[in-house]
């Protein structure tokens, strides 16, 4: 199994006695950001590619900062994509009133402040020491996926082991990282099926799809994956850590096909993002996006106009929401089955989507209520509603050289 681990990211953060003038130099982008919905936005990540900014070179790349109008030093986050050691983009993240204009200056300084010590923040990373999970949280919400040697303990009939490429929901409610710390207590014997305060994991994902699992279709049969077999860190916070799990091949027909997910979570969503690619000979048409129906006992909600597809369900003594969201135009159909079947694997709502060129994305996530976030079926929905709003309008952003 190849282990990446490839990272390199840097935090500004806003200190008065250490401000450095953006006066300093010649080399100025004002950032102009505009929120042309009638939302209120908060922490809207904006991501400005630096082939776009010409006047720095890409030696200067690792220098580069951003003020507001208040020569307020803003917290930001380069992020080499391709992992070519020259960095593609920087983000960074601000509030938006209704309809409101926001501008930024994008400057090149000799010396930053270098700090990485940032309470919240997003993160993920592979588990060795709870067999080979791999795990990312923000904020607001917290998943993991299962690895090799997961799927070998089940294979060889040990305990523990589970056969899944289904997406578990850990349900935290504090805005801190919780991953190393539920880990740790569970190396000393304190369960993280139990809420001690913080949350706990009470999602059951088996070989559902859990919130979000994929299944290519074939002939009307979804076909899954098994566990990922390979992973890749691309970046890791403060504002968004992205990752890539490969999965082994498998028959689609008369081919063999590998899937890849590249995998990104912002701070402040429910959401993470996947980008699926699939690697084949043939042209796949389509796939399958699901969300765990458990014991059906959930209430299932959709517009497809607007592509969004939820299911609130009880769990235990609260209640959780799982939901996918993606482009209305890639919908082909929704599918729910009306009869539970003793084999779980086959117990989702599925979102089925079209594949371009081998490939298609998608957002899918949760919301607890005992996160305090939503009291109610209609908040989470609502949440939805405004989420597919906000990506069908993105905020717009121009650059212009000072």
């Amino acid at each position: 199994m190849k282990h990446h681990f490839l990272i390199l990211f840097i935090v500004y953060y806003f200190v008065p006695s250490l401000l450095i003038s953006c006066e300093a130099t010649d080399k100025l982008y004002t950032i102009t950001t505009v929120n042309n919905t009638n939302l209120k936005r908060e922490k809207e990540t904006i991501e400005i590619q630096l082939k776009d900014v010409p006047e720095f070179s890409k030696e200067e790349y690792n220098n580069l900062s951003i003020f507001d109008t208040k020569n307020n030093l803003v917290v930001s986050q380069l992020v080499d994509i391709d992992q070519d050691s020259i960095q593609d983009y920087i983000i960074f993240q601000t509030d938006f009133n209704p309809n409101e204009t926001k501008k930024f200056t994008l400057v090149y300084q000799k010396e930053t402040q270098l700090n990485n010590k940032v309470d919240v923040h997003t993160f993920c990373r592979i588990v060795p020491e709870r067999i080979d999970d791999f795990a990312w949280e923000n904020d607001k919400v917290a998943f993991r996926t299962y690895g090799p040697k997961c799927q070998q303990l089940f294979e060889e009939g040990k305990p523990g082991g589970l056969i899944s490429s289904g997406i578990d929901c850990w349900t935290k409610r504090v805005d801190y990282p919780i991953i190393n710390k539920w880990y740790k207590d569970y190396l000393n014997g304190k369960s993280y099926h139990k809420d001690h305060g913080e949350g706990y994991d009470a999602y059951h994902v088996g070989t559902t799809r859990g919130c979000g699992g994929v299944a290519l279709i074939h002939n009307n049969t979804y076909l899954l994956t098994k566990n990922f077999t390979n992973w890749k860190i691309l970046a890791n916070g403060p504002i968004r850590s992205i990752f890539e799990l490969e999965y082994a091949t498998i028959k689609v027909g008369n081919s063999e096909v590998s899937e890849k997910k590249r995998i990104s979570l912002d701070l402040g969503t429910h959401l993470y993002h996947c980008q699926i690619s699939y690697t084949s000979k043939r042209q796949l048409s389509k796939a399958g996006i699901g969300l765990a129906l458990h014991q059906g006992k959930g209430k299932t909600t959709m517009n497809k106009a607007e592509g969004w597809v939820s299911y609130w369900e009880p769990m235990e003594d609260s209640y959780i929401g799982t939901a996918i969201l993606i482009n209305p135009k890639s919908i082909t159909d929704i599918a729910i089955n009306d009869t539970l079947s003793k084999d779980e694997s086959f117990n989702n709502l599925w979102v089925n989507t079209k594949i371009q060129k081998n490939h298609f994305s998608y957002w899918a996530g949760f919301g607890w209520k005992k996160s305090g976030d939503f009291n109610t079926s209609r908040d989470w929905e609502n949440y939805l509603k405004k989420e597919a709003s906000k990506k069908n309008t993105p905020i717009a952003i121009t650059l212009t050289k000072k």
